[in-house]
């Protein structure tokens, strides 16, 4: 019986799981030093999704004022195509609209078509381009908004 991956706030002891699927998911991954500071960040929040001693993936948004961004979503490579990503997702648009948050953006590359189409389905919408904006490889961002983030206010009374 396999057990059901525990959604929780980040702590120290994350970091090194974080760091390892930073350099496992992204061609630029943040430092170790980058990951600390967020979890000592006022407007930072960072959630992880983990089995057991396993972390699966993580999720990064920051809040100012009423603007959020969702900074970062990473599942390992090996636990992709289970919803890990969705749930990541979920949980950074309720965290928004706990804190306060009635809008969010975020930058996505232009070839991540699985990110875009989640993304999408959860109200965000191409607001821009930057071009060859990532490296290895040289990609473009996509710029997106949503400005619906009211319907997740629900989720946070419930919870």
């Amino acid at each position: 019986m396999s057990v059901l991956p525990e959604l929780r706030r980040a702590v120290a002891a994350d970091l090194e799981a974080m760091a390892e699927a930073e350099r496992r998911c992204f061609p630029d991954p943040w430092s170790f030093r980058l990951l600390s500071d967020l979890l000592s960040s006022s407007y930072d929040s960072v959630f992880v999704l983990a089995s057991e001693d396993t972390l699966l993936g993580y999720v990064n948004v920051r809040v100012l004022g009423d603007e959020a961004e969702l900074m970062r979503i990473a599942v390992v490579p090996e636990e992709r195509g289970k919803r890990y990503g969705l749930t990541l997702l979920r949980a950074g648009l309720v965290e928004m609209c706990a804190r306060g948050a009635e809008a969010a953006t975020l930058e996505v590359r232009a070839g991540n078509t699985a990110a875009i189409q989640l993304y999408e389905k959860h109200g965000f919408l191409l607001a821009g381009r930057r071009k060859n904006y990532y490296e290895k490889p040289v990609e473009d961002a996509l710029i997106y908004w949503n400005r619906t983030l009211s319907v997740w206010k629900e989720e946070v009374t419930d919870a």
